[in-house]
Order: C-alpha cells, then sequence, then structure tokens
C-alpha cells in the first residue's frame, strides 16, 4: 500500500432478511465485496478480520475511521426473498459521515458478482481514483452461474473462518457441495483447499493426511483460473510450509501480491516465509504492510511480536504481545507465545505462570500443554514436565499429538537425545513446525550438534550455512538478557 493510496473500509453488510440463517450471506457478501474492491488500483482496503469486529457495533464512522485509519466507509444492508436480493450500499466520508454515493440494488441473487464489479467502480469514480485495473474488472467471468453453488460457497467461508475443528468440518462439505453442484467453481476449490491446510496448521489432522488434500485442491483452482491470488498464496503456502520447496514458495509469494497487493493474507503467509528464512527485515516489512491492510487482526499483530522474537528482540516481542493481548485477551497464540521470550531470558516463574494460564483458556491443547511442560523442563521441575508427557502420551492414543511438541519439551530438558528422536519423527510426519528450526531461539542449544545440521540437510534448509551448527549466521540482534 503506498502513501497515494486512498484507504477504505467495507463494514459488514446488516442482514435485514426474515431468516435469520441468512447471516452467512450477508458475512460472505461482506467478504467477496471486500475482495473485488482490493482489485482497483488506487484503494487500499481493511481487510475482513479487522472489518468483522465492527458487526452490529454502536461506534460512530468518524471512530471507526479513526480506528483504521481510513477515509472512507462503506455501509450498507442486504436482505433475500427466495432467489431475490436487495443490496443498499452508500459511500461515506470517515471524517464528516457525509454520504458520497449511495445505490440500491434488486437483482437475482447469482447476479451478486455484478453487484459487486458495479459497487467497485463507482467507488472508485466516488473517490476520483484511476480505476486502473476497472477492464479487468468488467472482463471478469462470474465464479459460478449455479445459485446452489455460490451459496454453499459464502457457507463454505463463514464456517472456515471461524477456525475451530467442527466448524473447519462443515467448511470442507459446504465447498466439496459447491464444488458438486459446480466442477468448474475456482473459488470453492480454493477455499477447500484453505480448509484442508488449516486442519493441519491447526493439528487437527495429521499434516501427511491433510496438506495433500489442499494440494489437490489447489492445484485444481488455478488449474480453472490461473490469475486467482488466492490460490497462488495458498500454493505458497504450501510449497513452504508442506513440500519445503523454498524458492518456489517465495515465487508463489510474489505472484499472488503481483495479482492483488491488497490481499493482507499474502503478506502474512511471505512474512511467515521470510521469517524462516532469517530474513527477519524483509519479514517485519512485509508484517507491517499486512497489518496496514488488517490492523485489528490478532494473528497478524502477534506475528508481528514472532519475527521480534525470532530475531532475538525479547523485550520488543514481550512489547508486542502485551499490545496484542490489550485488544483481546483470550486470543491464545498471543498468550502463548508471550511465554517464549520470558524462557528465553530465563524468567521462568513468569514464564510458567502465563503458559499455565493458556493452558486453561486452551482447554489444554496440545500445544499449551507443550509449551508448559517446556517451560517445566527449563526450570528443572522435572516431575510437573513427565507429568505433562504422560498426559500427551495418552491423548496420542486416540488423536493426533505433534512429535514436534514433544520434542520441544525434551529440548527444555536438556534431553538431547530424546529431542532428535521425537523431530527426527515430525520429520517423518512432515510436520510444518519444522519449517522454524532454523531459527527458532529455543533449538540455540542443539545448533552445535551434528545431528542438529543433519536434520537442516534433510529438509535442505540453509545448505550454504549447515555446517557452522550455530546462531551466528542468524541476522538480527544479539540475544537479550
Amino acid at each position: 500500500m503506498t502513501d497515494s493510496t486512498r484507504r477504505i473500509a467495507v463494514l459488514p453488510l446488516a442482514n435485514i432478511s426474515q431468516d435469520p440463517d441468512d447471516e452467512y450471506l450477508a458475512d460472505g457478501m461482506t467478504e467477496e465485496l471486500i475482495s473485488t474492491i482490493s482489485k482497483v488500483a488506487g484503494l487500499g482496503v481493511i481487510a475482513r478480520t479487522s472489518i468483522m469486529r465492527y458487526k452490529k457495533t454502536s461506534k460512530s464512522i468518524v471512530e471507526i475511521g479513526k480506528e483504521l485509519g481510513v477515509e472512507s466507509v462503506v455501509e450498507g444492508s442486504i436482505r433475500k426473498a427466495g432467489t431475490k436480493l436487495r443490496i443498499s450500499a452508500q459511500l461515506v466520508d470517515a471524517s464528516t459521515e457525509q454520504p458520497i454515493w449511495t445505490e440500491t440494488y434488486d437483482r437475482d441473487v447469482q447476479d451478486a458478482l455484478t453487484i459487486q464489479k458495479d459497487i467497485a467502480e463507482r467507488i472508485a469514480n466516488a473517490l476520483k481514483v484511476e480505476v486502473v485495473k476497472s477492464g479487468v474488472l468488467r472482463s471478469e467471468r462470474s465464479p459460478t452461474q449455479s445459485l446452489e453453488a455460490y451459496e454453499y460457497y459464502l457457507k463454505g467461508r463463514a464456517f472456515l473462518n471461524r477456525r475451530t475443528e467442527d466448524d473447519l468440518k462443515k467448511a470442507i462439505d459446504s465447498f466439496a457441495s459447491a464444488l458438486r453442484r459446480d466442477p468448474e467453481y475456482a473459488l470453492a476449490y480454493s477455499g477447500l483447499a484453505d480448509s484442508h491446510a488449516a486442519t493441519a496448521l491447526l493439528e487437527f489432522v495429521p499434516p501427511k493426511d491433510a496438506f495433500p488434500l489442499s494440494l489437490n485442491a489447489t492445484e485444481n483452482a488455478l488449474s480453472i483460473d490461473s490469475g486467482l491470488a488466492e490460490a497462488h498464496a495458498s500454493l505458497g503456502l504450501l510449497r513452504f510450509q508442506y513440500l519445503w520447496d523454498w524458492t518456489g514458495s517465495e515465487l508463489e509469494f510474489k505472484r499472488a501480491l503481483e495479482i492483488n497487493s491488497n490481499y493482507a493474507a499474502t503478506h502474512q503467509f511471505y512474512a511467515d516465509y521470510l521469517k524462516a528464512m532469517g530474513r527477519f527485515d524483509e519479514a517485519l516489512a512485509e508484517m507491517s504492510r499486512a497489518q496496514a491492510l488488517d490492523p485489528l487482526s490478532l494473528s497478524i499483530n502477534t506475528g508481528i511480536g514472532h519475527v521480534l522474537y525470532l530475531s532475538r528482540q525479547y523485550d520488543r516481542a514481550l512489547e508486542q504481545y502485551e499490545k496484542t493481548i490489550d485488544i483481546d485477551p483470550t486470543f491464545l497464540p498471543s498468550r502463548l507465545w508471550y511465554g517464549r521470550p520470558l524462557l528465553q531470558k530465563g524468567m521462568y516463574k513468569e514464564a510458567i505462570a502465563e503458559l499455565t494460564e493458556a493452558v486453561k483458556l486452551s482447554r489444554n491443547s496440545t500445544v499449551s500443554l507443550a509449551m508448559l511442560g517446556q517451560a517445566y523442563g527449563a526450570a528443572g521441575n522435572k516431575k510437573a514436565m513427565e507429568g505433562i508427557l504422560e498426559k500427551l502420551r495418552q491423548r496420542s492414543k486416540t488423536e493426533y499429538v505433534a512429535s514436534y511438541w514433544i520434542a520441544m519439551i525434551y529440548v527444555g530438558r536438556g534431553d538431547k537425545d530424546q529431542a532428535f528422536a521425537w523431530f527426527d519423527r515430525a520429520f517423518q510426519e512432515r510436520s510444518s513446525w519444522l519449517v522454524w528450526i532454523g531459527v527458532e531461539p529455543r533449538l540455540d542449544v542443539l545448533r552445535s550438534d551434528s545431528r542438529f545440521g543433519s536434520l537442516l540437510g534433510k529438509m535442505q534448509l540453509f545448505p550454504e550455512k549447515k555446517e557452522l551448527g550455530i546462531r551466528s549466521w542468524i541476522r538480527g540482534p544479539a540475544r537479550q538478557s
């Protein structure tokens, strides 16, 4: 997003249908409208994650504009009756709350894309933005002609955004239903790919089971529409966290950004890749671009803290995690990752207290228990650490428990043999967490061991530097005490 870009926010469309179950349609149309407007050059559109925090808000347009740093706001409503759709939308000046443009559309539901394109171009004209890509908007074919497929797609997006295990299963079913009705629906394949990937990244399903399904869906999406930015971003993520194709991953992220530089998720995914490569300055720049597009995203704000942590800037990382916790004290990752810089600073008591809260907040999630076990091990509390290990062993009999986290508990204890044995299992599982081992501060104690260089070699991570086996090549400030 450049200095000349006009910043705009699309507030959640209000569902005024008689059927409250049509809420998914309002949320899905909001997301699709954001996506469509983001294709207009010269407009910087705030992403969905930040926008949905204003659903049913009592805040004024002026307050929202200041919080998001935008000049204009789009607000409106949607009403569905059978196959008919009424969408009312208006563009409002965020500083004066004066309407700039208003319109009401009465169309069939399957004409939703046409409505979105029209709104995007009218907004651009009203803001006197040179619509460099307006031709692309006009020529872009409708993603589906099937009303049923479109509605299943919107339901899938709604379930995917909730990110729980049950909702991800529903998302997969919804996208599959959309594809049964329209096998050429590229966006539905992209949604299916993201849903399968999420089940692996959130450790609901073993990576070797979920990632191939995601890869297949992504390839199908791109075979139908090679210009789909979302699918290129998904492929970049898969090449990064599953295929471990470091060169190919970066090319996909860059291609996705060429198509749509307003897609915050691509900037975030690319930053994750850059972090793993030890390119921390570039990672911070990409994460800052993601934050500009999605300023209230808890994931992105936590990701900034992750860059600082990996670059050994522990005090700054703690400050960033605290800012994220201020936005939402119940957001697990920020509470969880807050413990890592505390451990690196030798503040074991504080780390154990914070991670104990994370365990409670997550209702005993595997990653939270493993982090707490690692903290107990580092603090010398062998009994507490062994108790957590036994709990995870029992859990592994009925559900997937990532070997990576068992290995990290042994790292905390200082048991290198067990740590490497479990890291080898994680390698066989194709654990996505292994992409971070080249820069993870908690693993500095292993870098002088030849087995660490061997693991990097198998993953082809830093092949020109693996013989060092130490952190001397890691870019960033020295470790803070």
